[in-house]
Formats: structure tokens, sequence, C-alpha cells
């Protein structure tokens, strides 16, 4: 049943980009007020994990990214610091075996106001959906 939802999903981005190309590239016109954007929601079923993060080395990686032990797949995520609610949008990686249930980059924890101490966080995987507008012109 998820798969047909993703297929219809992917189709229909197949679709909108087809129609943003042809008014950009097809030396038509694209129909007054037609507007593409695509908005991040939250996707709890494909992976969320709440526990205690801990900062990374200080030569760790750069970039705005944590690794979570037993990840499936990569991710865009958004982590939430459960004590100041502050967050951020992240590349969400595997950690390795020894490694502490979630690691935080740098550049994240300095985000999140993670200091030397563990913090509780939040983890749920972002996924892009398209939205079109068609309210302002003739399309």
């Amino acid at each position: 049943m998820q798969r047909r939802g993703r297929g219809l999903g992917i189709g229909a981005l197949g679709l909108m980009v087809l129609l943003a190309a042809c008014g950009r590239f097809g030396g038509g016109e694209r129909p007054d007020g037609l507007q593409i954007r695509f908005e991040d929601r939250a996707e709890p079923e494909a992976f969320t994990r709440e526990g205690t993060a801990v900062r990374d080395t200080p030569d760790g990686a750069p970039g705005l990214w944590v690794a979570v032990r037993d990840l499936p797949r990569p991710e865009r995520a958004e982590v939430v610091n459960l004590r100041n609610r502050r967050k951020t949008e992240v590349a969400l990686f595997a950690a390795r075996g020894s490694d502490p249930e979630i690691r935080l980059s740098n550049e994240v924890a300095d985000l999140l106001v993670v200091t030397d101490a563990p913090a509780r966080v939040r983890i749920t995987a972002l996924r892009r959906e398209p939205q079109i507008d068609t309210t302002g012109g003739r399309f």
C-alpha cells in the first residue's frame, strides 16, 4: 500500500516538472499565476527517534549532520532539542556500532545549544512535498 502512494507521489512530481519545463523551455509562456513550491513535512512513519544525544569531538567533521545507530538508510531530518525546543534540519547518517546512540555535529550542537552535557533530542525524517498553486491565473 505504501509503495502505491510513493509511486503516485513520484508520478505527480514528474508531471509538475514536465509542466514547469514546458513553460520555461518550450517557447510557450507559462500560465499566469502557476506556482510550484516544495514544502517539507515530517514523516515519522519513515523514521523517528527520541534519545540522548552527545556532541561530536572538537576535531569532528563539519556540517549539519547527525549520526544515529540502527538507521536503515540516510535521511533528511529535523532534530529538536527537547529542553529548549530549538530545532534544525540535518543530514541523518548511520553511526558505527561503538558510537553513542545519537551523535550531533558541532554545528548542530551549537544551533541546538547542546554543550558538553548530553541532551534529549527528537529526530524525525522529512519529506519534500510539491505544492501547485493555480489560483492566480488561467491554468
